[in-house]
């Protein structure tokens, strides 16, 4: 029984000896790994500058181990975090480097993103000219297996309205809303543009019922902003079919919805 226990003794040593050693990772890796999910979960809990000093160290870190695709991600973020803060030029710099200066180094579904994040960016600013460029480039980019398409879609839509082409920003969102693949997010904000195109055009019962589905999904989804611009959109449509005290309703929580925004946006800047 000896012998026995002490021939296992030594095949278990012979085996770990002749193993390899185990390969560890390096410390700026773990250090970039480490400071992404903090800089994450800062985002997510409205922490921006916390987030935006996460993501700048995540950064250094991912380039200093030629991290091509990571470190385009973190510009994405750091893009996000800035457009969220109001700093807006810094966001618009941080995608030109993915898009303009760089295209080479970056894979290609990272500067469609770039580029669509970068028009949608543009658009907020009332910088439609300039949206549309950035958005050609991200349609460009997108080939037939892309799964940007319909998000794309629903931008150039959104263009089209802001452009004053109404009818065919309408026809183009309606199809988009009506398209099983897309997604809640994709499918919200395409009923808000036909509903808002609708609007435009007098048809304003249509233009209710779509406000109304696209609040459902967008207070499913939890944001915030949209969801105030849904009910304004409902008290506005409200009003020109004589609903005067709903219009009033709606336009109220709309308020509610915006004044509690303005609080978490100034305590997301401390």
């Amino acid at each position: 029984m000896i012998r026995r226990l002490l021939f296992l003794t030594l095949a278990f040593i012979g085996l770990t000896a002749c193993g390899s050693t185990p390969e560890t990772r390096s410390s700026e890796m773990v250090q970039a790994q480490e400071a992404d999910k903090e800089a994450r979960r800062a985002l997510r809990d409205g922490q921006l500058l916390r987030a935006q000093r996460g993501f700048n160290k995540v950064l250094v870190l991912q380039q200093s181990q030629d991290n091509v695709s990571g470190s385009a991600t973190t510009m994405v973020n750091l893009a996000t975090v800035a457009h969220q803060l109001k700093e807006h030029d810094a966001a618009l710099t941080w995608l030109d480097r993915i898009v303009m200066e760089n295209p080479n180094i970056y894979p290609v579904e990272l500067q469609l993103i770039a580029a669509f994040r970068k028009s949608v960016m543009l658009a907020d600013l009332s910088r439609i000219g300039e949206a549309d460029s950035s958005l050609k480039i991200a349609e460009r980019l997108c080939d037939k297996s892309c799964t940007q398409k319909l998000g794309l879609d629903v931008l150039r839509a959104r263009l089209l309205l802001l452009n004053g082409n109404i009818k065919d920003a309408l026809s183009l969102a309606q199809t988009v809303s009506s398209n099983s693949a897309a997604g809640m997010s994709e499918q919200a904000n395409a009923l808000r543009i036909a509903a808002t195109s609708e609007e435009k055009l007098a048809r304003y019962e249509e233009a209710f019922q779509h406000f109304e589905a696209a609040l459902e999904t967008d207070k499913a989804l939890g944001f915030s902003e949209r969801i105030a611009a849904d009910l304004n959109g409902m008290a506005r449509v409200a009003k020109q079919l004589g609903n005067e005290r709903e219009a009033e309703e709606y336009s109220k929580r709309a308020l509610i919805v915006q004044e509690s925004l303005r609080q978490i946006d100034s305590s997301s800047r401390k």
